[in-house]
């Protein structure tokens, strides 16, 4: 009888590891696989996400070439009526689809439906068809015409891109009072525009594209601040030795609050100036002064507030006489904000006390945050943050950072402050010194001949260099708005809104400005005999008034200033959207 052979251990260990190198080979195949399949899919992925991401971007060129187009360079087609047609309230096409379909109501009678936002807006005709090659021509016929060598035909990898732009425009009219919202006007209501631009950008023969909306609003240049600035505002002292006539904004704290000057330290008064109101100055002026009728106002440089036979109402409303409970004493009325020296101040030069009508204007450190005076007057007149009070004593001292400025002209880039980068961008004319030349467009540049006795000058206007002022410096009609960088002397005639500005890295709290204060020789603004400001006056330090002059507020003058100065366009906040498509 014969045993059966018998595997050895060994060759049964062999068998198994086979199998499990087997095993394990298929499953590093299977992963392998798996592996290449996700690396596929991720990188598909990315591509798309590149893709997404370059059409986003084309759409991007298409709002900044729309914006341009349209505002900048022909502005004359949102007045053109033949070229635009209402939307309807519930059109879902493009473009009128891209605005919201949401109602309010637009004249605050409860007795009226409300009214869609969309059927209030215009978007092009399209009765002409205006093709884009591989844009489709029910979206291209109401794109606006851009020319072709302006746009971006393929990307730098040879990627062919096409793309267009809508616009879809509101005749922004002032709302009612109790209106729910801003309507909107018919065609040329309005010099107020609302443009919402719709920009497609596709890649052509591929899914990929694109749908991007913004909207662009208008505002006004100059703020309210400019209708209620006292005739005279100052961060420094008022120094008065000749016959000053003031003739006060009977608003300007408040309806019914008359206010002649303004400032954060002394009105030092050593002459005999006089406040008064309009009528006072121009009908109740004594001798040889004659107001006359002067295309929208009353012009009158040599009239005086000598009362007689008018009420006393202001401060120096008679041959400089005090109108103060005792007529003996240096004071002022209501309509005059300063800070009277050794008034019942006990913590500095600034604070506390009054006398007879008047307290003192608190603006110093124990007033801080609740400032009476404006710290920052290039914020307060232009919105623009340009110092700060970095010592919290209502006072800012020191010159915010520099900010990057380029001329679109000529390319040129350089660090400027905030208050100068601003004043080149919305200035009409600019007389620039020889180092800022370079930084003034073409359409700015101007020399000093459009401030000295030059009544034709209107807008926004900058001198940086030579600002002396002679002669007649604007209109009623056209009046100006002069930045003048100081020290200057004024010995003329200006319709409009002064605005004096220091060009010094730090301010003086004793003087409000980078001067020492020494007037007249070292006072940022000197009013000459026979000068007179039609508007109002604004000063970054301290006023010297010598002889018989003259700062008349002139409401029609201010209105004026801002209408002249026009509007600028800004992207509205939240206005940018990529939900549409189409």
């Amino acid at each position: 009888m014969h045993a059966s052979p018998r595997l050895s251990p060994r060759r049964n260990a062999s068998g198994t590891v086979l199998v499990i190198a087997f095993v394990l080979l298929l499953l590093a195949g299977l992963l392998t696989l798996f592996a290449l399949k996700v690396g596929m899919f991720e990188q598909r992925s990315t591509g798309n996400d590149m893709r997404a991401k370059v059409v986003n971007e084309v759409a991007e060129a298409g709002l900044a070439q729309g914006f341009e187009y349209l505002i900048r360079q022909h502005p004359e087609m949102m007045q053109t009526a033949g070229l635009w047609q209402r939307c309807g309230a519930t059109e879902t096409n493009f473009p009128c689809g891209a605005v919201s379909g949401a109602t309010f109501d637009h004249d605050g009678d409860p007795t009226t439906a409300p009214v869609s936002r969309r059927e209030q807006m215009f978007r092009l005709r399209g009765d002409v068809p205006n093709t884009i090659a591989n844009i489709d021509p029910e979206l291209s016929r109401y794109m606006l015409p851009l020319p072709a060598a302006s746009k971006i035909a393929s990307l730098a990898n040879g990627q062919n891109v096409a793309y267009g732009v809508a616009p879809v425009l509101c005749y922004a009219n002032g709302p009612a009072e109790t209106a729910g919202g801003i309507p909107c006007g018919d065609i040329g209501s309005s010099r107020v525009m609302v443009a919402t631009f719709v920009s497609v950008a596709k890649f052509p023969g591929e899914n990929t594209s694109s749908t991007l909306v913004q909207t662009v609003g208008q505002y006004p240049k100059l703020g309210d601040e400019v209708m209620n600035t006292p005739p005279i505002m100052a961060s420094g002292s008022v120094d008065v030795t000749g016959n000053l006539q003031v003739v006060t904004n009977p608003n300007a704290g408040g309806t019914g609050v008359p206010v002649s000057v303004w400032t954060r330290l002394n009105i030092d008064k050593h002459g005999t100036p006089n406040t008064c109101y309009a009528d006072e100055f121009f009908r109740y002026t004594q001798g040889n002064h004659t107001p006359t009728l002067y295309q929208s106002t009353i012009r009158c440089d040599d009239c005086k507030c000598d009362t007689n036979g008018a009420p006393a109402t202001l401060s120096y409303d008679q041959s400089g006489i005090n109108r103060c409970e005792d007529p003996s004493d240096d004071c002022e009325g209501i309509d005059i904000l300063d800070i009277d020296e050794g008034t019942n101040s006990d913590t500095g030069y600034n604070t506390g006390g009054h006398v007879g009508a008047n307290f003192n204007v608190r603006s110093d450190a124990q007033s801080h945050p609740t400032c009476e005076f404006p710290p920052d007057m290039f914020k307060f007149v232009f919105g623009v943050e340009a110092w700060l009070d970095n010592n919290l004593d209502c006072f800012a001292e020191t010159k915010a950072g520099a900010i990057l400025y380029q001329n679109t002209d000529n390319g040129v880039t350089r660090s400027v402050g905030p208050d100068e980068a601003y004043l080149y961008k919305i200035a009409d004319h600019i007389i620039p010194t020889d180092a800022n030349a370079e930084l003034v467009r073409a359409e700015q540049l101007a020399t000093n001949a459009m401030i000295n006795d030059a009544p034709n000058s209107a807008g926004v206007i900058w001198c940086q260099q030579a600002c002396d002022l002679t002669g007649q410096v604007g209109t009623p009609d056209a009046p100006v708005f002069l930045i003048l960088d100081g020290p200057i002397t004024i010995h003329g005639v200006v319709f409009g809104y002064v605005f004096v500005r220091d060009t010094g890295a730090t301010l003086r709290p004793e003087t409000g400005s980078s001067l020492t204060g020494n007037c007249p020789a070292n006072c940022m603004l000197f009013m000459n005999a026979g000068s007179a400001i039609y508007g109002a006056l604004v000063v970054q330090g301290q006023l010297k008034a010598n002889g018989t002059a003259a700062v008349i507020y002139d409401g029609n003058v201010l209105r004026g200033v801002i209408e002249e100065a026009g509007l600028v366009y800004s992207t509205l906040p939240g206005a940018w959207t990529d939900q549409q498509a189409y």
